[in-house]
């Protein structure tokens, strides 16, 4: 035996082994439950793929919506912002233009 290896390791060797065999020797597959059916087994992939498509399809639509809503307030932000822009720049130019007509008149 080995000093450094544990005890449970030692069938778990590697090596050339009866035949060129390489890989463990002792690996035994895992048991598969009986008895018992997929979705009974794991109740998240039974509840998934129940009501994994509307719950998607729920989301989808929220997040269109809300996209959608969002797209409309910003068009409407938009619209305003450059509605007072306009009115602002209509009144600066009547001003000027008050301004330009009053100079000639005291120049004279």
């Amino acid at each position: 035996m080995r000093m450094g290896v544990a005890p449970q390791l030692m069938g778990l060797r590697r090596g050339g082994g009866v035949g060129g065999k390489r890989g463990y020797v002792d690996y035994q597959p895992p048991n598969k439950p009986e008895g018992k059916s997929q979705t009974e087994r794991n109740a998240h992939r039974a509840f998934y793929s129940t009501f994994g498509s509307p719950i998607l399809k729920t989301f989808l639509g929220a997040l269109f919506t809300y996209q959608l809503i969002y797209w409309g307030w910003m068009k409407l932000e938009s619209l305003d912002i450059k509605d007072e822009k306009n009115e602002e720049i209509s009144k600066l130019e009547d001003e000027l233009r008050a301004l330009t007509e009053k100079k000639p008149a005291e120049k004279a």
